[in-house]
C-alpha cells in the first residue's frame, strides 16, 4: 500500500480547508466590457437587449449586451490553498457574442393648461438602435403639435437616420440624414445630410461622452424663400450618465454655422443654428418608463424674430419594444 498515506493526506488537507473556507471554491462572476474593463459582482437578468449587473462598489448597472460578456471566474483554488497542484486545472472561455437585434423605444406625451389661456399639446417620439460589430445604426422620429386658445402654435415633424462607425477606441465616423417640416414657421421641407468625425472622450459604465466636427449640406424651401442649397461647419456632442440601471440623464447639443450670410425673406442675415436638448428617463418596469425632456433651438434663419425661438419641457411616458 505504498500510495494509500499520500493520497489519504491529500484528501484529508482538501477536506479541512473545504470546511474551514468556504468561499474560497465559490466562482467569481465577472462582467468583462469590450473595452477590456471587468467588474466583479452578481447577474441579476438579462431582458431588452441589455445585461443588468449588481457590483458592489458600482450598485446596479446595465449595459449593452453586444458590449460585454458575463463569465465565471474560478476563485483560488483550495488545492493551491495547501501548497498541491490542481487536479484538472479549468479554463473559462468567454460566452459567444449574442446576437445583435434592433432595440426600440416610443414616446407619448400629452399636456394641458387652462387659466389665463387655454393650451394643450402633443408629443410622439419613436427611435430604434442597432449596433453590429464596429457599426452603430440608429432611426429616429418625432412629432409636435400644439394649439393655445385654439391658435396652432407648434406643428412640426422630424426624421433622421445616423450611421456611427467606431475606427478605434476613441475616434469614429458619423454620417447623419435628417428630413423636417415646420407649419408654423413656415419650413415647408429642410433636408440635411452631415458627415463628420467624432472622438470618444470617455466611456465607462456610468458614463460616455462624444464630441465631433463635420459639414452639412442643407436644402431648405421656406414661405417666401426659394429652395436654396448651402453648406454649413457643424460641431456636435453628447453625453449619457446612468444614476443606476433604472435612471439615465443624457444630453446633447449641436450647432451649424455658416460665414455666408443668406435671406430670411426680408433681409440678409447670419446663417446659423443652435440645439441643445435634455432628458431624464426612469424606469418603472422593463418595458415601461417616465421621460422628463428639455429641449432649446434657435434659427437664425427663420423670418420672424419671435418663431426663431423654441423652449419647451415635456413630459412623457414610453415604451421600450
Amino acid at each position: 500500500m505504498p500510495g494509500f498515506f499520500p493520497i489519504t493526506i491529500r484528501t484529508l488537507l482538501l477536506a479541512l480547508v473545504l470546511a474551514l473556507t468556504p468561499s474560497f471554491l465559490s466562482a467569481a462572476t465577472v462582467l468583462r466590457l469590450r473595452n477590456g474593463d471587468r467588474v466583479s459582482g452578481e447577474l441579476l437578468r438579462r431582458a431588452e437587449g441589455k445585461i443588468y449587473f449588481r457590483s458592489p462598489v458600482l450598485g446596479e448597472i446595465a449595459v449593452k449586451d453586444t458590449d460585454a460578456v458575463v463569465v465565471a471566474e474560478p476563485d483560488t483554488p483550495v488545492e493551491s490553498l495547501v501548497g498541491l497542484p490542481p487536479d484538472n486545472p479549468e479554463t473559462t472561455e468567454p460566452q459567444g457574442k449574442p446576437k445583435e437585434r434592433w432595440r426600440g423605444t416610443i414616446e407619448l406625451g400629452y399636456q394641458q393648461q387652462s387659466g389665463r389661456s387655454n393650451a394643450t399639446s402633443y408629443s410622439a417620439r419613436a427611435d430604434s438602435e442597432r449596433t453590429a460589430g464596429n457599426l452603430d445604426t440608429k432611426v429616429s422620429g418625432r412629432m409636435l403639435y400644439g394649439k393655445q386658445d385654439d391658435v396652432v402654435s407648434t406643428d412640426r415633424y422630424d426624421a433622421s437616420l445616423r450611421f456611427r462607425y467606431e475606427l478605434s477606441k476613441r475616434a469614429f465616423a458619423q454620417s447623419l440624414s435628417s428630413y423636417t417640416t415646420d407649419r408654423v414657421k413656415g419650413i415647408d421641407r429642410n433636408f440635411e445630410q452631415n458627415i463628420g468625425a467624432g472622438y470618444r472622450l470617455f466611456k465607462s459604465l456610468r458614463h460616455e461622452a462624444n464630441i465631433g466636427l463635420g459639414a452639412t449640406g442643407q436644402m431648405r424651401k421656406a414661405d417666401g424663400i426659394t429652395e436654396d442649397k448651402k453648406l454649413l461647419g457643424e460641431f456636435f456632442q453628447d453625453y449619457t450618465y446612468h444614476f443606476s440601471g433604472r435612471l439615465s440623464f443624457l444630453q446633447d447639443t449641436n450647432f451649424q454655422y455658416s460665414p455666408k450670410y443668406v435671406s430670411n425673406g426680408e433681409r440678409d442675415v447670419p446663417n446659423y443654428r443652435f440645439r441643445f436638448n435634455a432628458a431624464l428617463q426612469g424606469k418603472i418596469s422593463e418595458r415601461v418608463s417616465l421621460n422628463l425632456r428639455y429641449e432649446y433651438e434657435y434659427d437664425n434663419t427663420v423670418p420672424f424674430a419671435a418663431e426663431r425661438q423654441d423652449q419647451r419641457i415635456t413630459s412623457s411616458i414610453g415604451y421600450s419594444l
